[in-house]
């Protein structure tokens, strides 16, 4: 570490894509690791091992290369901030399913809403598990790097919205590999380039919540849970259709939302300004 410390320090955001992406490549070479029946709800060994070795663990050993036990110990702060007003909790963890449903209701009439209020166990029995389990093992983690470390540097030296596009970009970069592993190498091309533009979007929400709670990554760490669970397989227990058109309303929603934040914020994405307004 104390050899490669200086070379980090020197290009922090290059070290740490150069082993966020390394180590995605890595895990996913080893079949055992993506079987999505070893674990709950889907998930694989990848996905985890993804998130905690390719993406919290990178930005804790660049912030470490650049100011030490101050980095770390500030790092390790902003990833358990849970001390923010309560309408951001709303925020992070009602907005994307919510929205998804209202415009469900736009497609197929008041039948989503009838879903919930004759299923409404399977939130207690599936929604809230799952969300509980990806908030533990999965995309807190993720945003550790992407947010508490690439995000957090790239808007102290350009503005948020190029560091929204800047970042986004690399965030969808690193799910290139998942792509091969899911759907094959001529698959994964297409399927980034269909969510290239959604995974970009959700940056612009981040940043904006990340901003308005003080920098918290817990609470962007929430929103995504919340977006991955409204997309899940289960997810048409409560909207009709399959899951690829559940998808494109959440995605759809998100693109629209962030367009709405950057021209409420005119840019500024919340950029130092704790009251979010």
């Amino acid at each position: 570490m104390a050899v490669a410390a200086p070379g980090i320090a020197k290009r922090p955001v290059a070290a740490f894509l150069v082993m966020a992406y390394g180590v995605t490549v890595v895990v996913g070479l080893f079949p055992a690791l993506t079987r999505r029946d070893l674990l709950p709800f889907d998930q694989a060994p990848y996905d985890w091992l993804g998130h905690f070795l390719g993406s919290a663990l990178p930005a804790f050993i660049v912030v470490w290369a650049l100011s030490r036990r101050a980095g770390a110990r500030d790092l390790a702060r902003r990833c358990l901030r849970w001390r923010v007003p309560g309408r951001w909790y709303l925020v992070a963890l009602l907005g994307v399913p919510v929205g998804t449903i209202l415009l469900a209701s736009l497609a197929y009439g008041s039948e989503p809403l009838s879903l919930i209020v004759q299923r409404w166990p399977l939130m207690f029995t599936t929604v809230l598990p799952h969300l509980l389990v990806i908030i533990v093992f999965s995309n807190v983690a993720e945003e550790v790097g992407w947010t508490g470390f690439l995000l957090d540097r790239m808007q102290d030296r350009f503005s948020p919205m190029r560091a929204a596009v800047v970042t986004g970009a690399a965030f969808a970069l690193a799910h290139l590999p998942g792509y091969v592993v899911e759907e094959g190498v001529a698959a994964a091309p297409i399927l980034f380039g269909i969510l290239v533009i959604p995974q970009i979007a959700s940056r612009f929400i981040v940043a904006w919540i990340y901003n308005s709670t003080g920098r918290s990554i817990l609470l962007v760490g929430l929103f995504h849970c919340a977006f991955n669970v409204t997309s899940a397989d289960f997810s048409h227990e409560f909207i009709p259709g399959p899951r690829d058109e559940i998808f494109v309303f959440t995605s759809g929603l998100v693109v629209v939302l962030a367009a709405m934040i950057a021209i409420r914020t005119r840019g500024g994405l919340a950029f130092n300004d704790p009251s979010g307004k």
